[in-house]
């Protein structure tokens, strides 16, 4: 039952998720490429220097794309339980509901913290190799709350999709909108470090909040 429903949530999401392994990457190379033609434009030293007096970044590109993959996953993944009626057949397998949206949840999550890995991976290791090991640490705390920002807009969307009712779904993501704007509050690099604890904590958080949402629809709430 369990490699079922994991099944199903692979074959509503493998489109999107090559999709969006293409995107990634197709940032990650263009990212690259303009790093090395600025540097080649102003020199190593000058370029170095703008990065650590001017504090700018390096990979602008990444601000709003981890954000945007949480979102197509999650709407790729729940939407169509609501729009084809599917949500109200697979609450009826049988199997509890509450393990089923924790497992369908958990394969969202999964895959979308696969992919922020494999890409913030890839950034920090090219990075590695153009720059020293106190630039890459800067980088990594510049970019770790846009990804997490990734799995916090993830399990919003289900929220969102997962509420049966519209007015509901509007305050829900007029909240979300609102939770997920602190993630790019603009800082100096380094500054959100003090702050990640709490964003991390958020996301533990809204990991329950679809139960909340999929309560009200078996509640027969339309």
């Amino acid at each position: 039952m369990y490699q079922s429903i994991v099944y199903k949530e692979w074959i509503k999401t493998q489109k999107v998720i090559w999709l969006l392994l293409a995107v990634f990457l197709g940032l990650g190379i263009y990212s690259f490429m303009k790093i090395a033609e600025d540097v080649r434009l102003t020199g190593t030293a000058a370029y170095w220097e703008a990065i650590i007096q001017k504090d700018i970044s390096l990979f602008p590109f990444f601000k709003y794309a981890p954000l945007l993959s949480g979102f197509l996953l999650g709407i790729t993944q729940y939407l169509p339980e609501l729009q084809y009626k599917r949500l109200k057949l697979t609450l009826h397998l049988p199997l509890n509901e509450n393990r089923i949206l924790s497992l369908m949840l958990l394969y969202g999550f999964s895959v979308a913290g696969l992919l922020q890995f494999l890409t913030l991976s890839g950034l920090l290791l090219g990075l590695s190799f153009l720059f020293t090991t106190e630039i890459v640490y800067v980088v990594f705390w510049k970019l770790l709350p846009w990804f997490i920002a990734g799995w916090a807009a993830y399990l919003l969307t289900a929220w969102v999709c997962l509420e049966p009712l519209w007015k509901r779904r509007i305050s829900n993501m007029i909240a979300g909108i609102c939770v997920l704007s602190f993630f790019f509050i603009q800082s100096k690099s380094g500054a959100y470090q003090p702050f990640i604890p709490y964003l991390a904590t958020f996301v533990l958080i809204a990991f329950s909040f679809p139960f909340y949402s999929v309560m009200r629809f078996k509640e027969g709430i339309q």
